[in-house]
């Protein structure tokens, strides 16, 4: 194992500032920053509260150290006639901000300062992509808080940002160089793309995706003709009763699908419901962290596998879970396709992107320690220990806008929560909240009842079909 650097010892080794290539996810995420900067709709943050004295100091020396570790954290951007391309920077373009917050105990309020700072927009070609945050509460009470854009990092490399940082707090040392680092992907991707295995991805998500469009849903405004300036969002999130979850993951381990193509297969059956559409493409965003030496690696690491769904009048909740878990399988073996470039030769200015709605589910491994810990105990309503220090998740909403609507299932051992991020210029928050009602109740009849078919489920209940049916009634139109 390589030998741990002192914090205290500056680096020797002078930062590279020549160009990098971007990926085409990287690409695609440009585009979008540069038709709308001011848009906190990429931004990915990560929050904890620190019980206990924290030495400042020492946290600088940590955050200098993680930053020089994963350069994307210390990029910049810029346009050249060859396209857009990466600076490297120094690490201490990502300083450590400290705010006093003295008396701010609530957690609600405290919430309101971690999202405020996550909301700031990012100058990628000057300020950079990455920004730190510590509140001082009192001596004995702090928030850290990590904030980057979405194209230098994801949710999997923003905890494993923050796990980073307060290893190399506890230890007082830097953590060793990487054996690989976001460039080896980058070149990973072009040699994919470059090479004959290109066609045969072509020519499996033409034929895998033929004649199906993009769900959508009945919106309360339509859409407008032009992109907005800014994509506003919002999130509504709702637990799923705690006695449900063991049952799920039973129904399915009895019907032979995984806890996550059971509840895609529900809301894709959700979606036929409420769209009336039998047919039509919804997105699931995975992971591309693979191969040696990826798995410590800061980036954006992510791609969107596009799945088509089919229902028929008699398809049940078990065979619309068989069929998502299929294509699942199918759509994985052909992941290193990028989905910016499933919408054609102009992929980002496309008025018909592949998908207008994604769902994926977050459910922390042990290679994920800190994230584990964490969020079991923000199931529980307690704190946790790592690293020496009492520490509890700040979880705000965020990267809400992006689709019409984003779904995230978090996972713990114990509980499962569904995070139902939405595009406000298309959606009011009471349509999305039936919607997400309509979700758990379907989710519930599935487990009941495999076998029942899709079409039967009721989506109210009967005190709410009531209600509705009240609205009919009225004699004063």
């Amino acid at each position: 194992m390589p030998e741990k650097r002192s914090l205290s010892k500056p680096s020797l080794s002078k930062p590279s500032l020549s160009k990098r290539s971007l990926s085409i996810g990287q690409e695609a995420l440009w585009f979008l920053y540069r038709m709308a900067p001011d848009s906190p709709a990429y931004n990915v943050q990560a929050a904890l509260r620190v019980r206990g004295a924290l030495d400042e100091a020492r946290l600088r020396r940590a955050l200098r150290a993680v930053v020089e570790r994963h350069d994307v954290l210390r990029s910049t951007f810029t346009e050249t006639a060859a396209g857009p391309q990466r600076l490297i920077g120094l690490p201490d373009l990502v300083p450590l901000q400290v705010r006093e917050v003295p008396g701010v105990t609530d957690a609600g309020e405290l919430e309101k300062h971690v999202k405020a700072f996550g909301d700031t927009p990012f100058d990628l070609t000057d300020e950079g992509t990455c920004r730190a945050l510590l509140l001082r509460v009192a001596d004995d009470d702090h928030v850290i808080v990590v904030s980057a854009h979405h194209i230098v990092t994801d949710a999997t490399s923003q905890w494993l940002l923050l796990q980073d940082l307060l290893d190399a707090y506890a230890t007082d040392t830097a953590p060793p160089p990487l054996a690989r680092g976001y460039d080896d992907y980058v070149r990973g991707e072009q040699e994919l793309l470059g090479g004959p295995r290109r066609e045969q991805l072509v020519t499996f998500w033409e034929e895998f995706c033929a004649d199906t469009a993009a769900a959508e849903l009945p919106s309360d405004r339509p859409r407008t003709p032009r992109p907005p300036a800014v994509f506003n969002g919002a999130t509504c999130e709702a637990r799923i009763p705690d006695a449900l979850v063991p049952r799920l993951r039973e129904a399915a381990k009895r019907a032979g699908v995984t806890p996550f193509a059971l509840t895609l297969g529900v809301f894709q059956a959700l979606v036929h419901r409420y769209s009336g559409r039998r047919d039509f493409l919804v997105g699931c965003p995975t992971t591309t962290r693979s191969g040696p030496g990826m798995r410590e690696v800061v980036g954006y690491l992510v791609n969107t596998l596009v799945l088509p769904a089919h229902f028929t009048d008699t398809t049940t909740f078990g065979q619309a879970a068989h069929t998502a878990q299929r294509q699942v399988m199918r759509a994985m073996k052909h992941i290193g396709y990028p989905y910016a470039l499933l919408a054609g030769e102009e992929p980002y200015s496309s008025r018909n992107p592949p998908v207008r709605m994604v769902f994926t589910m977050v459910a922390p491994g042990r290679l994920e320690p800190l994230l584990m810990r964490v969020t079991e105990a923000a199931a529980r309503g307690t704190d946790t220990e790592y690293a020496g220090l009492r520490i509890e998740l700040i979880d705000v909403p965020q990267l809400e806008g992006q689709f019409d609507l984003n779904v995230e299932m978090r996972q713990s051992a114990t509980s499962l929560t569904a995070v139902f991020r939405y595009a406000t210029d298309l959606f009011d928050e009471a349509t999305v909240r039936r919607l997400l009602d309509s979700y758990v109740r379907l989710l519930t009849e599935a487990v009941d009842d495999p076998d029942a078919p899709v079409a039967g489920a009721a989506l109210v209940t009967a005190g709410d079909l009531d209600d509705l049916l009240a609205l009919g009634e009225a004699t004063d139109w």
